[in-house]
């Protein structure tokens, strides 16, 4: 941002975009309330065509695991994410088509069929 600007001055020529520098550490007050905001999406939430998730408490293996399985396939986290999604789906089909076998893996796991 030039020097004589300031955080009402737009960007760009829409009026919608400013620049507004981050505040350093030295500038949050200790004790005290910080906010952040950001504009909505005009496409509202179900209108993105992919979503950000955090996965928190995974037990320790199991993240090895999944870190591992999906960098040897050359995937990235979401990819393999959606590969197990798309077996998971497979595997109910079969499941509620009368393979008692794969029925019973997916009980085993706690995987039973829900209706979302």
């Amino acid at each position: 941002m030039p020097d004589n600007a300031d955080a009402r001055t737009p960007a760009g020529d829409d009026g919608d975009t400013f620049r507004v520098p981050f505040p350093g550490p030295q500038s949050l007050p200790p004790g005290k309330d910080v906010f952040f905001w950001a504009a909505t999406d005009p496409e509202g939430p179900h209108g993105r065509e992919h979503e950000d998730i955090m996965l928190r408490r995974v037990p320790a293996a199991v993240a090895h695991r999944f870190r591992g399985a999906a960098g040897a396939r050359g995937f990235t986290h979401a990819q393999y994410l959606t590969a197990l999604v798309a077996l998971h789906e497979e595997m109910r089909k079969r499941a509620d088509s009368g393979d008692a076998d794969v029925a019973a893996a997916l009980a085993q796991l706690g995987l039973g069929t829900v209706s979302i």
